[in-house]
């Protein structure tokens, strides 16, 4: 089995939405958070990848404490009979989730390089929000389609050159 992220690109954050609020809660993923390709290979002899995610007890408290905030708000703002809403689901529903595959130069600090390619699988792009450290309240799917043409095009030069 082959470790794919680092511990020290483990740390980073990603963003989850409370339903119904409209207020962000950034989670620090611990070090429970892996990404793994394994030796055994899939029928087209590329290595299969599992991930190893769950929400942990400080990101717990941030999510009550968030909660527990937008109620005060409301309750402040005149609202009457407020019930909250809480439906955790898995890591990665419904958000866009940022910053587990981070770029850069060394394969020590980060995953990808400056085309969104995976340094340790030459023909693997990642071309969403994973590449990204950081993120606005603005929808990043624009920002996401130009890093899949300019990763596609690189893409399409490396395999012209045999190099994919």
């Amino acid at each position: 089995m082959i470790r794919v992220m680092q511990d020290s690109m483990i740390s980073q954050l990603l963003k989850t939405s409370v339903e119904n609020t409209g207020y962000y809660l950034s989670d620090i993923v611990g070090k429970t958070f892996n990404l793994y390709a394994y030796e055994k290979k899939d029928k087209w002899g590329l290595p299969t990848v599992t991930f190893d995610a769950e929400f942990k007890e400080n990101e717990l408290k941030m999510r009550e404490d968030m909660i527990n905030q937008a109620m005060s708000m409301l309750e402040k703002a005149g609202f009457k009979d407020i019930k909250p809403m809480d439906s955790i689901g898995a890591p990665g529903l419904g958000i866009h989730e940022m910053g587990t595959a981070r770029m850069g130069r060394d394969p020590k600090t980060s995953v990808l390089n400056k085309h969104n390619q995976v340094h340790t699988v030459k023909n693997v792009y990642v071309t969403d929000g994973a590449a990204m450290t950081s993120a606005g309240c603005q929808n990043p799917s624009l920002t996401y389609m130009a890093l899949t043409a300019r990763a596609a095009a690189h893409a399409a030069d490396e395999f012209k050159k045999g190099n994919l």
